[in-house]
């Protein structure tokens, strides 16, 4: 997802600004409020801060959207140039039956499924990272560590048993492995979205890409939404 990183010198702050334009027959106001407020609740939790010029500056995020039909995603997509705007289908269903965000890591286009469940489990927390460059973790096999999985765990990892859908179940077979409702933003992970970015000669930096390539109901990439 595409965003812009502000130096914020006067609030010791890094912001990081994005706006989710959410389109498709799902899209409702209930959907964009629950997204909405995990993407910023789970991103600020970490508190994570950079050292800049010997001070402690705070990285925050600052995430909103907007409901609009699939007419105005098509025309605002059409001319848009800037990368705080992001394009997101919300639909119940696709081909691929999960969600997922567009052409490789850090686009501003995707195609998220309520019945992801999305605001309550962490799915969207979870696609806002590769919206912004994050990748999973090399290493998927997160037993004996004493923290939650990260945000960036896909679906299928391995993890301590409190950590699976099913405790008693025996790791990487059915119900086990790792219940994405128990995934937290790290420090760490937050720090990767700015790693080798300079505010050195300019304040304000992008972040991602703008492809603004549309999806029909289905998934599939169109110019012409149905």
């Amino acid at each position: 997802m595409a965003a812009i990183a502000s130096l914020q010198i006067e609030k010791h702050q890094i912001e990081i600004a994005s706006k989710l334009y959410l389109y498709g027959s799902e899209a409702t106001e209930d959907i964009g409020s629950a997204i909405i407020d995990e993407i910023n609740r789970m991103y600020n939790e970490p508190q994570a801060s950079i050292d800049f010029d010997g001070k402690q500056i705070k990285i925050v995020f600052n995430v909103s959207y907007k409901i609009i039909s699939t007419g105005e995603a098509m025309l605002r997509a059409t001319v848009n140039l800037n990368f705080r705007n992001n394009f997101i289908r919300v639909e119940r269903e696709n081909q691929i039956t999960r969600s997922f965000m567009g052409y490789g890591l850090g686009d501003n286009v995707g195609h998220w499924l309520t019945t992801d469940n999305l605001g309550t489990s962490t799915t969207a927390a979870h696609e806002f990272g590769h919206c912004l460059g994050l990748d999973h973790p090399a290493i998927l096999d997160f037993r004996g560590s004493t923290t939650p999985p990260p945000i960036m765990a896909p679906r299928g990892s391995l993890v301590d048993s409190h950590f699976q859908w099913n405790p008693q179940a025996i790791p990487g077979e059915f119900g086990g492995t790792m219940n994405p409702k128990y995934r937290k933003v790290t420090a760490e992970e937050v720090l990767l979205i700015l790693k080798d970015l300079s505010f050195e000669n300019n304040t304000n930096l992008h972040l991602g890409q703008i492809s603004n390539t549309l999806f029909d109901k289905t998934g599939n990439p169109t110019r012409w939404l149905s």
